[in-house]
């Protein structure tokens, strides 16, 4: 019976494509339209208008974020093997560029990050990689190297910081192919 009245509910959502709907966007975020599909427009926090025949709308948050970045393997220069994982606190500066320059913001954020925390770590040898950590300007480099790194995309990192940095073996079983830590 219910999938031979779906019609009535796909008809209805047709004929609703051509009013307008109300949506109120809260402070922490900001409203993004692609109108006919590629006209870009940032609206504001508060109450907003589009139409869905020929408008598609999404919230997007604007204000501090938080990125866990997950653990990698790496070589420093004095061919020791480490494990580092971090965490990337940003804000979005330019939100047009932020969600009109990448098909997923999110994972273009995590994706950049993680490659500074690589490119970075990869560059020092495991002392001074300690060293830094202890005088805290290990973050300092990292945030500047982000900041580079994800300018074009809009976005402002606050803090790049590791909260994993330790000493590793990796073993790689041939039969599977996968990485033992």
């Amino acid at each position: 019976m219910e999938s031979a009245l779906a019609w009535i509910g796909q008809l209805a959502e047709f004929i609703g494509q051509f009013f307008p709907r109300l949506r109120i966007i809260r402070r922490t975020h900001k409203g993004v339209k692609f109108v006919h599909g590629k006209n870009l427009k940032i609206v504001e926090p508060g109450l907003t208008v589009f139409w869905p025949l020929v408008t598609d709308f999404f919230e997007y948050p604007s204000v501090r974020q938080g990125e866990e970045l997950r653990e990698q393997t790496l070589v420093t220069t004095d061919n020791k093997s480490i494990v580092v994982g971090g965490m990337l606190i940003y804000e979005i500066f330019d939100m047009a560029r932020h969600v009109g320059e990448t098909y997923s913001p999110e994972e273009t954020v995590r994706d950049l990050a993680l490659t500074v925390v690589h490119d970075v770590c990869c560059q020092m040898s495991m002392d001074q990689l300690m060293n830094e950590q202890r005088k805290g300007t290990l973050d300092t480099k990292l945030r500047n190297e982000a900041a580079k790194a994800l300018d074009s995309y809009g976005v402002k990192p606050l803090k790049l910081m590791l909260t994993d940095l330790s000493p590793c073996r990796v073993l790689r079983l041939v039969q599977t192919g996968k990485a033992v830590v």
